[in-house]
């Protein structure tokens, strides 16, 4: 089967590798859309370690054509959506529904092919069926809206709260998308880009504020008694958008991080201390309240209450792979999120 390989810094391409059948527990997928997510870009401009000769690719989408040994629950013909990581349903963690603890925890692209293959080979506690009508597309944003989802649950925000976002990308507007679903009170979003402000906008912002804009600085340095976020989530990353949070948050706000913190910051923790905001973090996604959050988003797309198919401003076949990570990974693209069809 093809598969896209990383080759280097800024290099990845198709190549034939051999398709080996589902172990134990596993199935094996035949791949419909995948979406790049900015952790795959992280890895092409080598932020982060490429993992050889293995496809990545999490945020996917297609159909079981194969069980392994053991599998219960689904079956070949099963129209899926694939949560990144497996877990083994038994540990602490697991049966307490923080599954994304699991100590047992395996990434898709571990040791097989992910979504930026023909086929993608996951664990069969990784998968969500697809309610029928739900297109491959729509199964392809599962993974990011639900990490939005579960960050809101992290924030506890309610229809009372006030909820500001840092950043327009896709994980930071699919924040925005939940919380407008559930309602929140207010929201604030601060993007980067012209694309991402129109989107902030139509998903119903109330308020977006442009990097470099005036406005952003009232905002952040606004009178005491000028209304505050009860929650923040920050979607950035660095010290400066944690202290940013900090010090727009109310006092005993809460500060959700769900940025990627891969090297150590400095940040003024007398904030904290002055504040008695609750700095939490939000890893991925598992079980928020009396749902998943995988669930919670097939939700919010099959009822309609998230249009989660307007953040995809671009889709490739899988032979134009090379092409397909140049315009996600430059935003003068007008890019927002990438998709590869197969």
């Amino acid at each position: 089967m093809k598969a896209a390989i990383y080759r280097g810094i800024g290099r990845i391409g198709l190549q034939e590798v051999e398709r080996l059948p589902p172990p134990p527990g596993y199935v094996t997928i035949d791949t419909r859309q995948t979406g790049i997510c900015g952790s795959d870009l992280h890895v092409y401009w080598g932020h982060w370690p490429q993992p050889g000769a293995l496809a990545l690719g999490h945020e996917t989408s297609g159909v079981v054509v194969e069980a392994g040994e053991g599998v219960t629950g689904v079956e070949p013909g099963d129209r899926v959506a694939i949560e990144c990581f497996s877990h083994c349903g038994l540990c602490r963690y697991c049966r307490s529904g923080h599954y994304n603890h699991c100590r047992q925890r395996q990434w898709v692209s571990q040791d097989t092919h992910g979504g930026f293959a023909e086929f993608t080979t996951a664990h069969a506690s990784s998968l969500f069926r697809l309610p029928a009508g739900m297109s491959f597309e729509q199964g392809a944003l599962v993974e990011p809206l639900a990490v939005g989802c579960r960050a809101l649950g992290q924030a506890g925000a309610t229809w009372r709260d006030r909820v500001a976002i840092l950043g327009g990308g896709t994980i930071g507007q699919f924040c925005l998308a939940a919380a407008k679903a559930a309602n929140v009170r207010e929201t604030w979003i601060t993007v980067k880009y012209p694309q991402q402000a129109r989107m902030a906008r139509d998903l119903g912002a109330d308020h977006v504020f442009v990097l470099g804009d005036p406005d952003l600085d009232d905002w952040a340095s606004g009178p005491a008694r000028a209304p505050r976020p009860d929650a923040v989530i920050e979607t950035v990353g660095g010290g400066g958008n944690f202290d940013l949070a900090l010090r727009i948050v109310r006092p005993r706000g809460v500060v959700v991080l769900l940025a990627g913190y891969p090297e150590p910051v400095e940040v003024d923790l007398g904030r904290v201390l002055e504040s008695e905001a609750v700095v939490t973090g939000s890893h991925c996604y598992a079980s928020t309240g009396l749902d998943t959050d995988f669930g919670a988003a097939i939700d919010l797309m099959a009822t309609g209450r998230v249009d989660a198919t307007r953040l995809v401003t671009h889709r490739f076949p899988l032979e134009s792979v090379e092409e397909a990570f140049r315009v996600a990974a430059d935003k003068s693209s007008g890019s927002i999120k990438v998709h590869l069809c197969q």
